[in-house]
């Protein structure tokens, strides 16, 4: 059945997570969606844009003939407040909303367990809501909501992967950190554990994709470990830039200590065939095997990581089955035409429950 949606979510000029998200699921939409977006734009501040956005939105719940509205907020306090706002003048004009929640912040988490009534009262009458962590699901879950809570994922677009000719012979030649260099993301380990691995391994290059607020830093160790000549930084890539890294890199390495949802970049990883190396971190230990498609380390020891990628650089037979089991998987779970599809499923189901 199609349903007439109203997506909120944040400006595509500033291509953040949730905007990438929904740029990927674009084209296969089968309901007539529609797009509100909020926030700031290239060289508007969001303070600017508040009033103007929520004039745009009231009058498409008035004119668009609406059934549901799908509100993008992360567990913090202002993107929560914020999109509230949007939530209650869909209910004031008789929109059914979806929720799907993002980032998570487990301090916000912890407020919200304790002091439940507001989110309660709004996001706990949502049609449903949508996280990408079980860990998450369960926290809402202990809130006793109205609202149904069920895990959904990221994507991987379906035209990124369909060129891949997967002939991986497990040899590992490039080691792959593709996310914003944050410590955070763990770019510090990840030149600590390359510096230890070029001792046994000559060979290798790591090829750091991503800025971010720690890149400078990053280079300037990069220099300290005299690895200069086997790091390349590329800053941000996409396109056919962002298919010749997956394709030409041989392992993906994420040592994060970020509280992600789903990061989209190690399914992307993922469908191109490369082994995870990643921390048990969100949504991504929900599915992940240990020792069949990578590792998931507990750990923040360089050490650890090293050991782990050196077991699959002696190992080629392995690391080209894990190869094999992370494209077939990602295909049949993550492509972007799999989850709008279920996306609108799920919609349908809990409409005609009503």
């Amino acid at each position: 059945m199609k349903h007439r949606i109203l997506i909120v979510v944040p400006s595509f000029k500033i291509l953040g997570g949730v905007a990438n998200h929904y740029m990927g699921l674009a084209s296969f939409w089968k309901s007539n969606v529609k797009y509100c977006t909020y926030g700031k734009r290239p060289k508007i501040p969001a303070i600017f844009c508040l009033l103007p956005d929520l004039l745009i939105y009231i009058f498409k719940l008035i004119f668009c003939k609406i059934d549901v509205v799908i509100v993008n907020p992360s567990l913090r306090k202002y993107q929560l407040r914020r999109d509230a706002i949007y939530l209650i003048l869909a209910r004031i004009f008789r929109k059914k909303v979806v929720s799907f929640i993002h980032g998570w912040d487990y301090s916000i988490a912890e407020q919200i367990s304790k002091e439940p009534y507001w989110f309660k009262r709004t996001y706990g009458k949502s049609l449903f809501i949508y996280v990408l962590c079980s860990d998450f699901k369960k926290t809402l879950d202990e809130l006793n909501m109205s609202a149904p809570v069920i895990l959904t994922t990221t994507k991987v677009a379906d035209s990124l992967v369909a060129s891949i000719n997967n002939k991986r012979n497990g040899t590992i030649k490039q080691i792959l950190f593709l996310a914003r260099v944050e410590k955070n993301k763990g770019i510090i380990i990840t030149l600590e554990t390359f510096a230890l691995l070029k001792q046994n391994n000559p060979h290798l290059k790591l090829s750091v994709c991503g800025t971010g607020t720690a890149l400078e830093e990053a280079k300037t160790y990069t220099k300290q470990l005299s690895l200069t000549d086997d790091v390349i930084f590329h800053g941000n890539v996409s396109g056919e830039k962002l298919i010749t890294q997956f394709k030409t890199s041989d392992i993906y390495i994420l040592p994060t200590t970020h509280g992600e949802g789903m990061a989209t970049s190690v399914l992307e990883a993922m469908a191109f065939g490369l082994p995870i190396i990643s921390r048990p971190v969100g949504g991504v230990k929900d599915f992940f095997i240990n020792g069949e498609m990578g590792y998931l380390l507990e750990s923040l020891n360089p050490i650890d990581y090293t050991n782990a990628i050196q077991s699959l650089i002696d190992n080629p037979p392995l690391t080209s089955k894990i190869s094999q089991t992370n494209e077939t998987f990602a295909k049949n779970h993550f492509l972007a035409s799999k989850v709008t599809e279920k996306f609108e499923n799920d919609i349908t189901t809990f409409l005609n429950k009503l």
